[in-house]
């Protein structure tokens, strides 16, 4: 009874808790991986506490990502629903990323004036414009140069705290700050300078921002690294999206001024939504990709040891009239690393609908023609799937706290599998089995059954061994399983010849 009390839990929680979101089935979507996976009760007990004390304590999150990401398409969904659930802790981070020579935020136009120079994430490390929190900088020398930014909605009036990254140093020229063309008395709005630059009150709505630079005895030029806006009051949920297009994960491992950045946002929960980029261009993980994400997650836990990191994999892609299928490997790879080093997992792949769904995608009006990127719908999607899985997660935490961990394995696009769903779950810890899908685009020659044995993978195990355990080639026993890489994971069935 105990076991069949837990399934429905795990299950009911999608309907119950997610917000409904129209969209045709034939997308596939399988709203049964709405869920932050995690490994540990203590990670998911440190997610679920910063829930509960959301009124007065602030959750800030951190959304890193590419394209999407710097756009805000699905990061404006997301931080609308938790700002109304939970209550708005500000806007967040906004960046000129007119003066960095691209597209900007859908929520802001930012403009500017004068000759700018840039540096972005995805463009390495560049010694004299180090990258900050947002993964841009922009710099000019010209002392008639401003940066200027319009909200398309404006902020609504309240006593925020706003927080100016720039090189405040012996070289830098100085700004004159407008809110709503109205300059910054650093009287009246309290204004400090610090080391990162500056910070002050703004007790009003907020519509346009103006940074003019002026010169300053000494001063060779001005470096902006970005702009926080928060509510004065500690509590509510901050949402910042920092994403630069063409980023990869090895793009965060450049950003020099993240330290003493981030020490300002405090971010509670990090979001390394990244891997279009890639696997796109090879249709394969590259041999280094681990390790530079391991070095982001070292990276983060510097600034701040208890802090909550998701990987998360990518949705389907379809390049060059081929659908890439290191989406998969990719996916497994996230989930490996996850489980390694203790973070959270969002599998949007699966969530997505999996391997060979995103045509369906752009034949319904959902993704762009390059089947790369999608449409505002599509994005609206994936913003939702974002708030539904942390809260559908939170509630099957509170149902339920003595959880060791929750993993739901990845579905098998290359052969079919027994489904034994319901075997797997347990009081401590829920690993749902899924329904895997028989599409192998080039199906193996079947090895008879009475030569096989199956092996499940056991923690600790590696290709390698397993294959000289049962004295068998390790080429031979990626071939029979259709295995694509060295990577496995404990539960797996592994075939042996």
């Amino acid at each position: 009874m105990k076991l069949l009390q837990l399934i429905s839990c795990v299950f009911l929680t999608v309907s119950v808790f997610s917000q409904k979101l129209e969209y045709p089935a034939s997308l596939k979507v399988d709203t049964s991986y709405a869920y932050i996976q995690f490994y540990s009760n203590e990670t998911v007990k440190k997610l679920a506490t910063h829930f509960d004390n959301v009124s007065r304590d602030k959750m800030v999150f951190i959304h890193y990502g590419g394209s999407h990401i710097q756009a805000e398409y699905p990061t404006t969904v997301a931080r609308k629903n938790f700002h109304e659930r939970y209550g708005s802790g500000g806007r967040g981070l906004i960046f000129n990323y007119g003066a960095a020579n691209t597209y900007s935020s859908i929520n802001y136009a930012s403009t500017f004036k004068g000759k700018w120079k840039f540096n972005k994430s995805f463009q390495g490390r560049k010694a004299d414009i180090p990258l900050g929190v947002c993964g841009m900088t922009v710099e000019s020398s010209d002392t008639n140069a401003s940066l200027n930014f319009k909200f398309k909605n404006q902020i609504t009036p309240g006593e925020h705290r706003v927080y100016l990254f720039y090189e405040n140093d012996s070289i830098s020229n100085d700004i004159s700050v407008f809110f709503n063309s109205k300059q910054i008395d650093p009287a009246l709005q309290q204004l400090s300078y610090t080391s990162f630059g500056m910070t002050f009150l703004w007790n009003d709505s907020i519509k346009t921002i103006d940074l003019n630079v002026k010169p300053k005895t000494g001063g060779k030029r001005f470096r902006f690294y970005g702009m926080s806006i928060e509510n004065e009051k500690n509590s509510g949920i901050v949402y910042h999206s920092t994403g630069v297009g063409a980023a990869a994960h090895r793009a965060m491992l450049i950003l020099d001024k993240l330290p003493e950045q981030a020490a300002v946002l405090k971010p509670d929960v990090v979001l390394l939504d990244f891997g279009t980029n890639d696997i796109l261009y090879t249709n394969k993980i590259d041999g280094g990709l681990q390790n530079e994400i391991e070095k982001a997650i070292k990276k983060f836990r510097e600034i701040n040891p208890e802090i909550l990191i998701v990987l998360t994999s990518t949705q389907d892609l379809f390049y060059k009239g081929k659908y890439i299928t290191a989406g998969v490997e990719f996916r497994d790879l996230m989930d490996s690393i996850a489980k390694k080093n203790d973070c959270l997992l969002w599998n949007w792949y699966d969530l997505a609908g999996g391997l060979k769904t995103i045509r369906t995608w752009y034949d319904e009006g959902y993704c762009q023609k390059d089947c790369i990127h999608l449409t505002k719908k599509g994005y609206d999607i994936k913003g939702q799937m974002i708030y539904n899985s942390f809260v559908n997660t939170y509630e099957m935490y509170k149902k339920n706290n003595s959880i060791s961990s929750f993993n739901i394995p990845g579905k098998n696009y290359f052969e079919k599998q027994p489904v034994d769903s319901l075997a797997s779950i347990n009081s401590d810890s829920v690993s749902i089995e899924r329904n895997v899908i028989p599409k192998d685009p080039t199906p193996k020659k079947p090895v008879p059954a009475r030569s096989q044995k199956t092996y499940v993978v056991k923690s600790g195990d590696s290709l390698s061994k397993i294959a000289d355990k049962f004295n068998v080639s390790l080429t031979k026993l990626k071939s029979i399983n259709g295995l694509r890489s060295d990577m496995i994971r404990p539960g797996q069935k592994l075939k042996i010849p």
